[in-house]
């Protein structure tokens, strides 16, 4: 085995011990999956609409972002829903958000959920909640969101042949400050709705 191989390996392991006295099973898994040899790369080759093979990477990120905007740009249905409109405009608290708020939303967000692109996990944000208290406050003064906190889109395959793009599922990984500032504004919301 090669000097890298084995420092590599070596890391590996060091990192498994780590996760599992931290108690992060998730990552402890992973970390193990690698070490035993069993982990699969994620790249595999697919095929285009017309069915040609695609290996290159950017050609392959291409197809996926035209599977997901079909997926999701639909054209409107034929007999959309009647919804009437609320009778009078919702008394929507605008004002800064207090640190009461922040909290609670941090609490409400599920632990374990894997961080966004900026890979902040859940629990620096509830070591960090007086920061993040004047980040979002600021954000919402300025009305200009991070460009980090755009999500992630990442595939995750259903049953059948992986070849296809169809077979395909996708998740959008957020930055959970994102999501809490989300939640905020979605508790205010269903705050004036109940009232």
């Amino acid at each position: 085995m090669s000097t890298d191989k084995r420092k590599y390996v070596k890391d590996l392991a060091m990192m498994a011990e780590k996760t599992a006295r931290e108690g992060n099973m998730r990552k402890l898994y992973d970390t193990t999956k690698k070490l035993s040899g069993n982990y699969r790369k994620p790249g595999r080759p697919v095929k285009s609409k017309e069915g040609k093979v695609i290996t290159n990477v950017e050609e392959q990120r291409n197809r996926l972002v035209e599977h997901f905007k079909e997926l999701l740009n639909k054209p409107a249905p034929l007999n959309p829903t009647n919804i009437e409109t609320a009778p009078t405009d919702l008394p929507i608290d605008v004002g800064p958000q207090t640190i009461e708020e922040i909290s609670m939303a941090i609490r409400q967000i599920k632990s374990g959920k894997a961080a966004g692109l900026d890979n902040i996990p859940k629990a620096d944000v509830e070591v960090t909640a007086r920061i993040l208290h004047i980040l979002i406050n600021m954000i919402w003064d300025e009305e200009q969101v991070p460009t980090d906190w755009k999500g992630l889109l990442v595939k995750i395959p259903k049953k059948g042949g992986l070849s296809k793009y169809e077979n395909y599922t996708g998740i959008t990984l957020l930055s959970i400050p994102e999501k809490v500032f989300n939640r905020v504004l979605l508790n205010r919301m269903e705050d004036s709705v109940d009232a």
